[in-house]
């Protein structure tokens, strides 16, 4: 249904409601804490069954506190060690991978951006092209922040560069020149990637986005005439799929191009069986949808979690659960005589 996790090097929003009452007039001070266990119990259950106990550690990774003004008073907050073109990006990386589900979150990632860039750091135009390419914004924009991402001093890391410069050649019909920014990346080696440890030649997602490439170029070669050339780029395409599928036997994209390509050029037999293990890895889609409609229809709290824009009321009822002598059962605050406010 949803899929809440951070990855290194990524970063999300959460979005919370707190209801402040009227007759509230001096500043509130709010406290976060983010926690973390590895391994989540309810699914966890499901490997090891309901006996399964979770008995490792809730850790709090970090703690924050920050005072709002209710009326005109003038608060100060502790000045933050994380500098601010950092917090800009991270908010802003947070808001572009919801995005892809509404076009509010991405005209948000985009004001973060424009603040990073205007702090002088390269993150911002490379990042505003993403914003760009997701908005389907690439013959202008997208192109013009890549630009400034390369010029910068120091530049945006060039394999970045090169990534998101192909895939705005792609959409714009450059196909060689898309290859070509794609290549580019595969075929790395200098000082950098070598001290990091980078080896793109084995990311197969990249590989996958070459093979696509030079597949679209044979359709170009139409005719006769360009019967060869068209092979040629098949025969590209063909091996960049073969590739992927070193490092991800499973991967569905691979098996299906490469089920189109070998039967164009004759090998039947062998496309065959590429587009049966195609049918044999890829996902049921409709019991998929199934089990995701059962699931959300019982269990509102994950309904409400799979949202495309998630608000987590902090005043809900179930925020002010206790267990105190009810039998067991968890006893509500209006059982407790907690007050409304």
């Amino acid at each position: 249904m949803y899929n809440h996790q951070i990855p290194p090097g990524a970063a999300d929003v959460v979005h919370y409601r707190l209801d402040v009452p009227g007759n509230v007039r001096a500043s509130i001070t709010v406290e976060v804490r983010l926690q973390y266990r590895k391994f989540d119990t309810t699914y966890m259950k499901h490997v090891y069954g309901e006996d399964f106990a979770n008995d490792l550690p809730i850790m709090t990774l970090a703690v924050d506190r920050m005072t709002f003004p209710v009326r005109d008073e003038d608060v100060q907050n502790e000045p933050s060690e994380i500098p601010v073109w950092e917090r800009w990006n991270d908010y802003g990386i947070g808001m572009l991978l919801k995005g892809g589900k509404t076009k509010g979150e991405l005209r948000r990632a985009e004001e973060a951006f424009i603040q990073v860039e205007a702090l002088g750091r390269p993150d911002g135009p490379l990042n505003l092209a993403r914003v760009y390419l997701q908005q389907g914004m690439v013959q202008d924009q997208a192109i013009e922040a890549l630009g400034r991402a390369a010029a910068f001093d120091p530049p945006a890391p060039g394999w970045s560069v090169a990534w998101f410069t192909g895939l705005v050649n792609k959409q714009n019909g450059f196909l060689d020149e898309a290859i070509a920014s794609f290549k580019s990346i595969v075929e790395a080696d200098d000082a950098e990637t070598r001290q990091r440890g980078f080896d793109f030649g084995q990311d197969y997602r990249l590989l996958n986005e070459i093979g696509l490439t030079f597949f679209e170029r044979a359709k170009q070669e139409r005719g006769e005439a360009n019967r060869s050339q068209r092979e040629r780029f098949l025969q590209d395409a063909r091996s960049y799929f073969d590739r992927a599928l070193v490092f991800d036997p499973e991967n569905i994209t691979a098996h299906y191009n490469l089920s189109l390509i070998l039967r164009q050029v004759g090998e039947r037999n062998e496309g065959m069986a590429h587009l049966e293990q195609y049918q044999k890895y890829k996902p049921d889609d409709n019991a998929r949808g199934q089990a995701v409609a059962v699931a959300r229809m019982n269990d509102p709290a994950a309904n409400h979690a799979a949202e495309a824009i998630v608000i987590y009321d902090l005043n809900r009822r179930e925020a002010f659960e206790r267990t105190l002598g009810t039998g067991g059962r968890r006893a509500t605050r209006y059982e407790l005589g907690v007050p409304d406010q």
